[in-house]
């Protein structure tokens, strides 16, 4: 198959567990017009080392430590390609997964994001359970604050450039808040397939704990995105029902990073803001996990 030129990112900030790994991913990729940079983001191990080996074939950047939004930023401004994409440094690809979302992309000239099915994995590359993404609805990533891509995605280069960059504000959810922005421009695509692997570990972003600050960054990035004066009617009907999920999301970082207090006011102020979010099983999933936290912490 040929297609449009593909650049994919991989920002990396002391990886050198998974780092070689997640660059095999992409360099054993059957589409021809593919280009990998690897950006560190200021490493004090040696992850540097462990990239060189792969040089030619991988273009390597340095930076000093300014986050993976900045990292990103840098990747993709140096990128060629038509399509855009990045991979987290403890993340793989599967075979033909390039070729197979580029196809999708191809086939739906109207979407401007597509993402794929994807594995979870462990700290041993042991496949642990699988993720069958919904299909594309507007309501669930913007009402209901449903990050819908995960690792694997590609998009347009023109869509990024109306879009803008990544946040470098936001350290929790920058990904989401770009996911905004880009479905203003058009539809994504589901590509119903297992194209990659999320490895869940103690070390990643999702599962450390969050400061205060950034366990309300969910309730900053909609009162942001609500604020825009550039919103369709059909998109600003969700206002209600995000900020009430930006509540429950926010209230789940306090609850995993043990502020009761916190999780329970969020709680709260979500049912204010829409009782609806309330009985759903989202909501109720949302509270056991920091009622959880918070039983572990006592029994400590």
């Amino acid at each position: 198959m040929t297609g449009p030129p593909v650049s994919v990112i991989i920002p990396v900030f002391n990886g050198r567990a998974f780092i070689q790994d997640a660059i095999e991913s992409v360099l054993s990729q059957d589409y021809p017009a593919l280009e990998l940079i690897v950006v560190d983001d200021g490493s004090t191990d040696d992850t540097i080392e462990l990239v060189r080996p792969f040089l030619p074939r991988v273009t390597l950047l340095q930076q000093q430590n300014a986050g993976q939004s900045v990292a990103l930023a840098t990747g993709w401004a140096q990128a060629s390609g038509i399509l855009l994409g990045y991979l987290s440094a403890d993340d793989l690809l599967r075979p033909g997964a390039i070729t197979t979302i580029a196809k999708a992309l191809t086939d739906a000239p109207q979407a401007v994001l597509g993402y794929p099915d994807f594995g979870l994995i462990d700290e041993t590359s042991r496949a642990t359970d699988q993720v069958i993404t919904p299909d594309y609805d507007e309501r669930r990533l913007i009402g209901q604050l449903h990050c819908l891509p995960g690792p694997g995605a590609l998009f347009r280069r023109d869509a990024y450039e109306r879009a803008g960059p990544w946040d470098p504000g936001l350290r929790q959810i920058p990904d989401l808040d770009f996911f905004l922005r880009m479905a203003l421009l058009g539809p994504f695509v589901r590509v119903p397939h297992v194209l990659a692997d999320y490895r869940i570990h103690a070390g990643a972003t999702t599962y450390r704990p969050a400061t205060p600050d950034r366990a309300d960054e969910p309730l900053r990035v909609v009162d942001q995105y609500f604020g825009r004066t550039d919103l369709p009617d059909r998109i600003r009907r969700y206002h209600r029902e995000a900020k009430a999920n930006a509540l429950l999301l926010s209230g789940v970082m306090h609850g995993r990073s043990l502020r009761p207090r916190c999780a329970t006011s969020r709680f709260l102020r979500a049912f204010l803001a829409d009782p609806r979010v309330l009985p759903t099983r989202k909501t109720l999933g949302f509270i056991a996990d920091s009622a959880a936290a918070n039983l572990k912490r006592t029994r400590r």
